[in-house]
């Protein structure tokens, strides 16, 4: 994973913070969250060297349960790109 886009992402992050201060924003934080994991999935999907059991375990860290339509959607999707369905 790139470490300058990182770097860059939170000084966004930061940035939209402070101009913010003192607001109660909570779906924007719940955006910037789940935008975060959606671009963490991506890359994960993308990389070769990343296995389906460290895939799984980033999406648990999330917090989605096996049970939930999320999970098994994200589930489904490595197995498509992978060729594992």
């Amino acid at each position: 994973m790139n470490m300058p886009d990182d770097k860059d992402q939170d000084l966004r992050d930061i940035q939209a913070e402070e101009t913010t201060r003192g607001k109660k924003q909570p779906k924007k934080a719940l955006s910037l969250a789940r935008r975060r994991m959606i671009t963490q999935m991506a890359r994960m999907l993308q990389d070769p060297r990343c296995d389906e059991e460290t895939y799984v375990e980033v999406i648990r860290e999330y917090g989605l349960q096996e049970e939930s339509d999320e999970f098994r959607q994200l589930l489904a999707l490595w197995r498509k790109r992978r060729g594992n369905d």
